[in-house]
């Protein structure tokens, strides 16, 4: 067996190439790894040959996996397979816990999403970066079944793949990267990414928590009633 908790019958080991890493925020004992092979695992610092799950439901290689920085049993991934997922680590009472909360994929997009940010300041939005040079900003609060923002590359872009995206960490600026060494900054409007300077920040911390914690709540509540989401809410100390 390659998991702790067992796997699924009829997959075979093998070893594959890990494509993106990352650490749950409140939680650093354990590690997501994105594979070439489309799976997920989740690794214990406490052991280097045993998984604790495995994740299924990309049929491309998983090139990011992003922990959110204010649930830390919810998690992100994109794929070649043209999609990014949402997942959780909580067990929830009928869902199946190795495959996806949720699926989102653009109409029209037919090539992979190379990259998945969360939003710094919300926990229900994130950006994507997609083989056909588009970037796309999502908020799950305002719209769960299709990105709030797209950005078509124009002109010379066109020919360009986007390979990475991020969110400036203290203004509504979103910075996405191409495979040809250029970077784009865009300025977003009419989102909920907000400005703060460094005094600002300190001056708002309860009111960023109050609105955090609204985002998780309502993160957790796109799930089916019969999956109880208050039971996926993070303790409000940890936010």
């Amino acid at each position: 067996s390659n998991s702790v908790y067992g796997h699924k019958e009829g997959i075979v080991f093998r070893r594959s190439g890990g494509f993106s890493i990352d650490f749950p925020r409140h939680d650093p004992s354990t590690y997501m790894v994105g594979t070439e092979d489309g799976l997920i695992h989740r690794c214990s610092t406490s052991y280097n040959e045993q998984y604790l799950e495995t994740y299924y439901g990309h049929s491309g290689p998983v090139y990011k996996v992003r922990c959110n920085p204010f649930m830390s049993t919810a998690f992100l991934t994109c794929s070649a397979d043209w999609t990014i997922r949402l997942w959780t680590t909580k067990k929830i009472p009928g869902h199946q816990p190795d495959t996806p909360l949720l699926t989102f994929q653009s109409t029209g997009l037919c090539d992979a999403v190379n990259d998945v940010i969360w939003a710094p300041q919300n926990a229900t939005a994130f950006a994507a970066a997609m083989e056909d040079g588009r970037v796309e900003y999502w908020d799950l609060s305002e719209k769960p079944l299709d990105p709030v923002i797209v950005h078509y590359p124009l002109g010379q872009e066109e020919r360009r793949r986007r390979t990475c995206v991020r969110f400036s960490p203290n203004s509504p600026v979103l910075i996405a990267g191409d495979d040809r060494g250029s970077v784009v900054v865009m300025r977003m409007y009419n989102t909920n990414q907000s400005y703060y300077s460094d005094m600002g920040s300190v001056e708002r911390s309860d009111e960023q928590e109050a609105m955090s914690s609204h985002r998780v709540r309502h993160l957790s509540l796109l799930l089916p009633p019969s999956w109880e989401p208050s039971s996926l809410l993070f303790p409000s100390n940890l936010l």
